[in-house]
Parts: structure tokens; sequence; C-alpha cells
């Protein structure tokens, strides 16, 4: 992945340094322990005067929780800070950095997503630690792996999962990695939407077996919702490089309810699953790559949805394949929209640049070209030069690639927004020429 010297995410909380204990602590020294006793030799009107003595007592002394246990029940969970600053390797300091950079970039896909639908979206912060952990869903320990917590709104990663995902799971490699933090992100838009508050509710009465097709479907949204972030991630960004997918399918098949109860027990249990089988997994992560619309990862409603053909998918995504069924694919958005007569649409490409026009220096100033597509198609570029840099050295026949916004006309249509917008109100777009990227 193409990471490396991207914006970093101010919502990292450390927590390496921290111990988190999961012992209940004073149940055992409280007071109320000895209700029964006391009730057993006193009666009911005995019991009453000795626990209203004793709660007089507490209040006068202001100390009442721990008379009663209460203060140290609440203590048996706590999290315990360390002094000492947190020993890490060169490896786990880059990995910081890796984490802090993708939890950055699906914070500029969803703020841009729901933006579109009329949401705010709501930052999570995500948690690293060692061994154990205390969220606002109890106490964790890293046996556990990455989970989100939406009682605070966290996501809480121990950094020694990566390594279990690349040696005990067989699934390395960076965008793997990426995509164990997306899927957890996929869970705060749940929330966010209000999605895992109506699947809770919905669980209630329910048999375990059906209760557990609704985690299942809520686990491959998750999936589904990774995949947007990647398309967006790539198509915005251009963060993926050659072999990052296959990366992202393995690690989606190797985490596959059916894959991991063959390995534990060598068999498998369908109505036990909670997060879907491997293909389930990989078709749902499939589906949200290919469209980048997260009205598609619809898994309650739509679960039939066929899983992409392969030429669909690699020519959506535009990575692996060659030179030429790549500009193909990437001229496929804009044809789209012409036929359609659609405007207002994020659209990928690359085409030859037609002819050079004169700037506009009219209010915002815009560097202006035709590009031509492969199928013919011409579209004006106009690319806006007081927030982005000018292409330098552009001429008649050049290739260029662009990602922007797509306003139909009849003669071809116009490209803008191939820049970033710093009031964040459209997705970030960009043009690439001999290699360097104009955002």
């Amino acid at each position: 992945m193409r990471w490396r010297g991207n914006r970093r995410s101010s919502n990292v909380e450390d927590r390496r340094g921290m111990r988190a204990s999961a012992s209940r602590g004073g149940g055992a020294n409280g007071l109320l322990n000895l209700l029964p006793v006391v009730f057993k030799l006193l009666g009911f009107k005995g019991t009453a005067v000795v626990a209203t003595g004793v709660i007089a007592y507490g209040l006068f002394i202001g100390n009442l929780g721990d008379l009663l246990g209460f203060s140290t029940l609440q203590q048996g969970a706590a999290q315990v800070s360390s002094s000492k600053p947190v020993k890490q390797s060169a490896k786990e300091r880059e990995l910081v950095d890796f984490v802090s950079v993708i939890l950055a970039d699906t914070e500029l896909t969803w703020h841009a997503l729901l933006q579109k639908k009329g949401k705010r979206y709501e930052e999570p912060k995500l948690v690293l630690f060692r061994n154990s952990v205390k969220s606002a869903c109890g106490f964790a320990e890293s046996a556990m792996g990455p989970f989100y917590c939406p009682g605070d709104q966290k996501v809480y990663i121990d950094l020694g999962f990566y390594s279990q995902l690349k040696n005990k799971y067989k699934a390395p490699g960076d965008f793997a990695q990426a995509y164990v933090i997306a899927h957890e992100i996929g869970h705060h838009i749940q929330t966010l939407l209000g999605i895992s508050s109506r699947v809770r509710k919905a669980k209630k009465g329910l048999s375990k077996v059906e209760a557990n097709k609704l985690s299942v479907r809520q686990e491959l949204q998750a999936d589904c919702l990774a995949g947007v972030w990647a398309n967006h991630a790539n198509r915005s960004r251009q963060l993926l490089e050659k072999g990052d997918v296959d990366e992202g399918l393995t690690a989606a098949s190797a985490i596959g309810d059916d894959t991991l109860q063959r390995q534990s027990r060598g068999y498998v249990s369908p109505d036990s699953f909670t997060h879907g089988s491997s293909a389930q997994r990989v078709k749902w992560f499939k589906v949200g790559m290919a469209s980048g619309d997260m009205d598609d990862c619809d898994t309650f409603n739509k679960f039939d949805t066929p899983v992409p053909d392969q030429r669909q998918f690699s020519d959506r995504i535009s990575i692996s394949t060659g030179d030429h069924e790549r500009e193909l694919a990437a001229t496929s958005d804009v044809d789209r929209a012409y036929e359609n007569k659609r405007s207002d649409i994020q659209v990928s490409g690359s085409g030859v640049v037609k002819r050079l026009l004169r700037d506009d220096d009219e209010g915002t100033r815009h560097q202006k070209f035709i590009l031509k597509m492969v199928s013919g198609l011409s579209v004006l570029v106009a690319h806006n030069i007081d927030l982005a840099p000018r292409v330098a050295n552009l001429k008649e026949g050049d290739r260029i690639e662009f990602h922007g916004e797509y306003e139909w006309s009849k003669q071809g249509g116009v490209l803008h927004w191939t820049h970033l917008d710093p009031r964040g109100k459209h997705e970030a777009g960009w043009l690439k020429y001999n290699g360097k990227i104009y955002q």
C-alpha cells in the first residue's frame, strides 16, 4: 500500500502502557455479602434495623461505598496506568504509524460519503493495547482479537494480532491489516446509522440459531463497508498497489467461521456461525469494493446479491489488470454517466489530451483541456488551480488519469473537483500525470 507520508489521525489512543484486571474485587469483603446470614439470624425486622444502622454509619463517615463493597467492585476491572514509557521495536512503531494513517483515510472516506446522505460522521477513537483492556463493553483479552465497542464508540486492537493474522491465519500484508481496521470502522458506521441497535432489538425473543443469522448479516455488512472504503481509498487517493486486493481477500477468507471451526475442531456447524463463511465474507467485501456504494451493502434485504464476476471486479478496482484493460475499465465510469445523463457523480478514468484550452481566469482560476476517452467520448476537464497545483508541461497527445465529479452535457460532459475540497463537501479528486498526482 502507498501509505507512507499520508496524514495521521489524531484519534489513536495508546493504552499499551496500561494494564487491566478482570478480577471482581471486593465483593467478598463488602457487608452486603453478610445480609443472608443476618437475615437468617434476625429475620426481616432485625435485618432492616441493622441495615439502617449500617447505612447511617456509612453516611456519617462518608465511606458507605467501601463499607458495602461497591468501590472495590468497581475497581476490579479498572485500568491501571504505568509511569514507564512504552517500549516498542522499530517495527511496532511503524505499525502504529500505519494504523494511524489507515484510520485517517477511513475518516476521509466516511466524512464524504455520509455527508452526501445528509448525515454527520462522528470520528471514533482507536485504542491500542497489550494483553488486556477495559472498554465500555467490559473486560477483553487479546485472544478475542480486534473489536468495536458501541458503548464508547471505540475500536480496540492489540498490534500482536497482526502477527497472528500473518502466521496463524496465513494472511500477510499491509492491506490485510488495513481490512481489519476498516471492518471494525464498518461496525461504527452501523452504530451511527442505527443498524446495530435495530439488530440488538430484533434478536430479542429469537432462538440462538436465528439470532446468529442476524449476527452474520451484520458482520457481512461490515465486510462490505470495508470494501466501500477500499474502493474510495484507491479511487480518490490511489492507496492500493498490485497484490493488495489479494491480501484483503485472503484475510476475509482466513477468518470465515467455517475455516476457523474446521481448524479448531475438525468440523463445521453452520447454525453456530456468527460472522459468516469464508465465501460469504469474500463475496461481501468484493461487493463493496466493486461498487463503492454503501447502499449495495444491505445484507439484511439483499442477501442473495450475486458475487461480482472476476472481470467486473478487476475492472472496477483498476489495479491488477493490464494497461489496455485498465484503460477500458477506467473510462467506463464516464461512459456510463454520459449514457445515463448523470451529473454530480464521482468518476475515475484516463484519456488522451485532445486539446489544450486557455485558462479560465474569471473568478476562481481553472486549467482547462479536452480529454478523449477510448470510447471516443470527449470530456472537458476544469482543474481548479487556486486550490491545486497546475499540471505542469501538459501537451496534446499526453495521457492523464483522473478522479473527480462529472457533470453531464450533450458535448460529453465536464469533469471538475479534481482536487481536495477544503470544506469537505466533495470527495477528494486528483489528476495524475507522468507519475505525479495533482490534488
